[in-house]
Formats: structure tokens, C-alpha cells, sequence
């Protein structure tokens, strides 16, 4: 009998080799107990496996027989084996995978989202925002990627660029900027355009972010030209007053056609006051960042290829205000609308 057994297996468990010398014994007719005492393991742990491995097949005359198969019971092994482990999170918590899931389609990171439920949920479990991000891509929720803020893409190879000379047109260099990579004064912005179709000869949307808030300003325009961005800047001068000149100390652009104006742009007064305009080298986003950050929040609510023509700006500004009392990991999760008051309200009191 021992010719039919192989226990080549050191560990605790059964493996194939094991299975198949079970296989045999069965259809040899030996005893459950000759079994196990030949493989060296117990007669229930062989009277388990068999249960686990048995099945019903059908043979030449479609009459069916009870069997044990070393392969069926492999597979069953290998995938309660995979099973084992500690439970997610959500496995037992219904209400917390809805909730992780509402404020996703709410258009939340999982970074806000962590925050929330730390403090405005009560929950008895905590989750952090990496995940919320495993979560996300292995599929545990249900959810597509593209449902996150900034999901993961395929990275294209970059090829180098040399920086190609500004023309300034009025306006000056980024070079002639003072150095405003600390964020410690209030009063400058980055200026961009978000084109809606037509390759953005149609109306489109002028955005405006205030580098140490990150507190922005949105305003549809009719089309994507000079004139339409000295007129849609007339009206935050309008808006804003006598204190215009304090809050916007300085504008920077990109070196797009819309922005060649910067004469005009920089709205000068006779006696002196005006907003600087400064121009980012060419294929250097980083260098208004800010700006560029605060355009891919607007189209997580406009996709690339939406119309504006039939948008309002009232929808507009819903958005706007979504993006500026949106929770900032950078602020402690405080939102740029009441970092932007408090900075605004010290030069009103300034000049009371």
C-alpha cells in the first residue's frame, strides 16, 4: 500500500501530490484511517478534504456518480487559502462604503474625504485616503477611476524643450517677478483661459487665482481674444473698488494671444497705480501652477468639449464657490474663500 502514497509535503497543509494519493486511495478502496496514517495526517483532516473534492460527474450512460477529484479540491483549497486574511473595512459597514461612495460622486478627494470622516461623520472606523485610492482601483467599490480627481494616467515620455524668449508686449518677464515661490504675500494672481468648443473660438471662461489663498475668480467671456479679457477684468475692478489696486498687485499670464494686451490689461490709471502683468516662459505650466490646478477642479463640473454657450454664470459661480469653500489639505483643510476674506479684510481695515 505504501507504493500508492507520496507525502512529499513537509508543511502542515495538504498539497496536490497529497490530493492525488487520496485520489488513488479511494478508488483502491482503502479505508479513510489507511489513508491518513500513510500521508501522516489526521483521518479528519483527509475526511475534510474529501468532502471538499467531491462531486457528482456523469459517465458514458449520463448516469451520475459521486466522486472525490484531486483537482476540484485543489481549486477550492487555493481559493478559501486566497480568502484568508483580515476583512475590509466596508465588508461589514454598508453604510460607510455608501458614504465613501457619495462624497466620491460628490466630487471629493479621498484626502477630503479622510477628513470628513474624522470630522463631521461619526463612524466607528477610520479610513484614509490611500485606501480609499486601493479601494478605487482594485474595484472593491464599484466605482470607475475616473471618477477621481487625479487618477492615474499613463505617463508619455517628455521630450526636452529650450525655454523660447517672451515677448511682453507691455507686460514683463517672470524673470523680472520677484521671487513669490514662499506664498507669504497676498495680491498676485495667474490669469488662463478654459475653452469651451471649437477650439475655443467660442465663448469660453477666464479664470483667475490668487497664489496664497488659491482663492479664484471665474467670468464667461464670448470669445477667446484681447478685448474680452480687458473688458471681463473692467468688471472686477468695478466689483472690487478702491481697493482693486490692493488686492491685485500683479497678474500672471501664459503667452497665449488673449493675454497680448497687457497694456490695457494692466488697467493704468493716470496717477500711477496699475497691475503688473508678467509672462511664464512658454511650455512651463508649473510656473502658474496655482492656476493650472484650479482649471482641472472646473472641469471635474466641465468636462473638456462643453458648450458655455448655454451655461449661465450663475451655474458658473455655483462652481466657483464649490471650488473656493472646497476643503485644502494645504491649509489644514480650511477653504480658500475664508483665507481670502481674512486677507482682503486687513486692507480694508488699512485704509479706514
Amino acid at each position: 500500500m505504501s507504493s500508492t502514497y507520496y507525502n512529499l509535503n513537509q508543511s502542515k497543509n495538504l498539497g496536490f501530490i497529497e490530493r492525488y494519493s487520496i485520489q488513488c486511495g479511494i478508488i483502491n478502496k482503502h479505508s479513510v484511517s489507511s489513508i491518513a496514517k500513510e500521508l501522516g495526517f489526521s483521518r479528519q483532516t483527509i475526511h475534510n478534504e474529501i468532502k471538499r473534492g467531491t462531486t457528482e460527474i456523469l459517465d458514458t450512460f449520463l448516469e451520475k456518480h459521486t466522486v472525490y477529484d484531486s483537482y476540484l479540491g485543489q481549486i477550492k483549497h487555493d481559493q478559501c487559502k486566497h480568502l484568508k486574511g483580515r476583512l475590509s473595512k466596508i465588508d461589514d459597514d454598508a453604510n460607510l462604503m455608501n458614504y465613501i461612495i457619495q462624497r466620491l460622486e460628490a466630487k471629493d478627494s479621498p484626502e477630503v474625504i479622510e477628513w470628513r470622516l474624522k470630522n463631521e461623520f461619526t463612524f466607528s472606523t477610520s479610513v484614509s485616503a490611500r485606501t480609499i485610492y486601493n479601494w478605487v482601483y482594485n474595484g472593491t467599490l464599484g466605482v470607475p477611476v475616473n471618477i477621481l480627481p487625479y487618477a492615474k494616467k499613463k505617463r508619455l515620455k517628455r521630450f526636452k524643450r529650450e525655454k523660447s524668449r517672451i515677448k511682453p508686449n507691455g507686460g514683463q518677464s517672470i524673470e523680472s517677478r520677484m521671487d513669490l515661490s514662499d506664498r507669504l504675500e497676498f495680491g498676485h494672481w495667474e490669469i488662463d483661459c478654459v475653452v469651451g468648443t471649437r477650439n475655443g473660438k467660442s465663448t469660453s471662461l477666464m479664470t483667475l487665482v490668487e497664489r496664497k489663498t488659491r482663492f479664484g475668480i471665474v467670468l464667461k467671456i464670448p470669445r477667446k481674444n484681447k478685448k474680452s479679457i480687458v473688458n471681463a477684468l473692467k468688471k472686477i475692478k468695478a466689483k472690487y473698488g478702491k481697493y482693486f489696486y490692493d488686492i491685485f498687485k500683479s497678474i500672471t499670464a501664459d503667452n497665449g494671444s488673449e493675454f497680448k494686451d497687457a497694456i490695457g490689461m494692466s488697467l493704468k490709471l493716470k496717477r500711477g497705480k496699475k497691475v503688473k502683468i508678467y509672462f511664464a516662459h512658454a511650455y512651463c505650466s508649473f510656473e502658474r501652477g496655482s492656476n493650472e490646478n484650479f482649471n482641472r477642479m472646473i472641469r471635474r463640473w466641465f468636462p473638456k468639449g462643453t458648450s458655455f454657450c448655454n451655461i449661465s454664470q450663475e451655474e458658473i459661480d455655483k462652481v466657483t464657490s464649490w471650488i473656493n469653500e472646497y476643503p485644502r489639505k494645504q491649509f489644514d483643510f480650511m477653504c480658500s474663500n475664508s483665507l481670502f476674506i481674512k486677507e482682503s479684510s486687513k486692507i480694508v481695515d488699512t485704509q479706514k
